[in-house]
């Protein structure tokens, strides 16, 4: 099967004209919540030591660094833009493939579409197209290629840099197959490193990859043409169980997109149905942490497999263990990004409450699944059973929920007169003539 080819033509051939209405709103949501986990995470420790790097060995100035309004070459924009996206682990998520798929994608999208002065509905084209691409290889993967370590973000998030940024580019076909090859050979990434600077960092390295690999291949460089399905190739050697069919199945008929996940929750997604079911049985007993003899939470297992930390000692650490997630559902009724501090995670009182919460997995459970129960001191026991989390497309956040967001992370490095205009400029991406100007809103 001729998958990278197929995948090739979709990008190449297919125009902003075929998407449905809800396919282009649904991205502008991805632009909107992207654009403001960014915002909010370019007051990151690892944005600083990045934008050093970027400044000591900037080159040309062609694309700016959000939140800080460095310029510096289309690829270090990429880098950076793309690690702050990622840096809060508040970014959207497309649970079916097992990745961040917007942070990879929308900064090389920035990068290219400042640098070259393209139109915003350029911008909405080449992220649909990058989004569904790097999705469907995500599906075709498999749950096995996460299994075995991989960080699914940043091994096919390089092809969806890529065919965002060649399309923004012009891309033939030959040379969309090249891109697609260019990424594919750098794919990397290992969960080995969740909860240190280098997992943001990983979409970073997409987007910058991906931009390299579109700008090498409209200039005639070379690579296999069939990374994908090839023998000795990219599903051959990261997959396990792996199977093509979904990788093009329903190519342009049904989009990834409108199957994205939005969170609410500062924290690894695996960790919101426990959040969710813990929040709704302290608002509606009125639980409060000293009536609490034991927080009991049913998990799929991948939750603790990705969230497992039993004793988180920073905050970026607090994001991926289910017993602090847990805990701070119950003590504070949120999980917003103030909430995962050093100071937060160390409290003396988070700590004792952390220790009350037991995990255990439930091997038929989806990664939606949770069921928690709570044994008060005195002996009362509630229980709550959560499959359709808040901010998953079954149950999805309303536009104004994702302003809000947005504005609550935005307001982090910019005026509200800014944080307003960007609002309403991103709703209406469509008619925007220069995404310059976007950029320049927001630093």
């Amino acid at each position: 099967m001729q998958v990278t080819e197929k995948l090739a033509r979709f990008a190449v051939e297919t125009s902003y004209r075929s998407f449905p209405k809800p396919v282009v709103h649904q991205a502008k949501r991805c632009f909107l919540d992207l654009l403001g986990v960014a915002l909010g995470g370019s007051k990151q420790p690892l944005c600083n030591i990045l934008v050093k790097v970027a400044k000591d060995f900037g080159g040309k100035p062609q694309a700016t660094v959000l939140g800080h309004g460095l310029k510096t070459n289309v690829m270090n924009a990429a880098l950076v833009n793309g690690a702050i996206a990622h840096a809060l682990d508040y970014d959207d998520t497309h649970i079916y493939s097992i990745g961040h798929p917007s942070a990879p994608v929308i900064p090389a999208i920035l990068a290219v579409a400042e640098w070259k002065g393209l139109s915003g509905k350029s911008a909405l084209e080449a992220f649909i197209l990058g989004f569904e691409v790097e999705t469907r290889i995500g599906l075709g993967l498999g749950p096995k290629h996460y299994d075995r370590g991989w960080h699914n973000t940043s091994t096919y998030g390089r092809f969806g840099a890529a065919v965002a940024a060649g399309k923004l580019l012009g891309l033939s076909l030959e040379q969309m197959k090249q891109a697609l090859g260019l990424a594919g050979t750098q794919a990397a990434g290992l969960r080995l490193v969740f909860g240190t600077m280098t997992k943001p960092f990983h979409p970073g390295k997409c987007a910058f990859d991906g931009v390299l690999s579109a700008i090498l291949a409209q200039r005639g460089f070379t690579c296999a043409p069939n990374i994908i399905e090839g023998k000795k190739g990219f599903v051959e050697v990261l997959g396990d169980h792996s199977k093509l069919e979904p990788m093009v199945n329903n190519l342009g008929k049904r989009y990834e997109v409108l199957r994205n996940t939005f969170k609410p929750y500062a924290a690894c997604l695996l960790t919101h149905p426990a959040i969710d079911a813990i929040i709704d049985m302290r608002n509606k007993y009125d639980l409060r942490p000293e009536d609490v003899g034991e927080i009991q939470c049913d998990v799929a297992r991948f939750c603790l497999d990705s969230a497992g930390q039993v004793e988180p000692r920073t905050g970026l650490a607090g994001k991926f263990s289910t017993y602090y997630c847990a805990a701070l559902a119950l003590a504070e009724g949120v999980a917003g990004e103030d909430m995962f501090t050093d100071r937060k995670v160390l409290d003396p009182k988070m700590v004792a409450l952390r220790k009350k919460v037991k995990a255990r997995i439930v091997p038929r459970f989806k990664n939606t699944e949770a069921r928690v129960t709570i044994t008060t001191r005195a002996g009362k026991k509630y229980s709550t059973y959560v499959d359709r989390p808040k901010g998953d497309p079954r149950n999805p956040p309303t536009d104004r929920e994702l302003e809000d967001k947005f504005r609550s992370l935005a307001a982090f490095v910019l005026p509200q007169r800014k944080i307003e205009s960007l609002v309403k400029t991103i709703w209406s991406l469509e008619k925007l003539p220069n995404m310059r100007q976007l950029v320049r809103l927001c630093h």
